[in-house]
């Protein structure tokens, strides 16, 4: 059975509807994932991933996890949006705002490399619903799960 090893719970600011968990070295920049064409909300890839929120201007609350292996249990229940993906990550991450705003809270990578991630996020109608410069704490929640390949 997998076990957690750490998590973090933090928030971050989303500016032009994004945010990202990014490597702390900031050597590779997930601000440079390639985006989708159309409706998209997370791209992995090298150094992190790139998120999209439902607003702009806000402060949603978000959890992210490392694993040491697949978590257990079906994730699904409770939220809008539930996605599986890859991202390559080094030895620290942490959350922030296209203009480099951080989160608090770093989490340590002991394995560097490809990881799995199972990225889900709840309240996207209500957030949707924000007005811009609105700067509401809360309303979107996302919860990032990160185990390695």
């Amino acid at each position: 059975m997998s076990r957690l090893i750490a998590a973090i719970d933090d928030t971050v600011e989303v500016e032009y509807g994004q945010f990202v968990l990014q490597e702390v070295s900031m050597s590779r920049n997930a601000l440079g994932l390639p985006v989708p064409t159309g409706s998209w909300t997370a791209v992995g890839g090298a150094g992190g991933l790139l998120l999209h929120s439902s607003a702009t201007d806000h402060y949603p609350t978000v959890r992210v996890e490392l694993w040491d292996g697949t978590p257990p249990g079906d994730e699904r229940s409770g939220w809008a949006e539930v996605l599986e993906l890859t991202c390559d990550l080094a030895t620290e991450v942490r959350l922030q705002s296209v203009t480099a705003t951080f989160g608090e809270h770093t989490l340590q990578i002991p394995r560097p490399g490809v990881h799995h991630v199972r990225a889900a996020v709840g309240n996207q109608s209500d957030t949707a619903e924000l007005g811009e410069g609105s700067f509401e704490t809360g309303v979107e929640r996302w919860l990032i799960q990160l185990w390695p390949v």
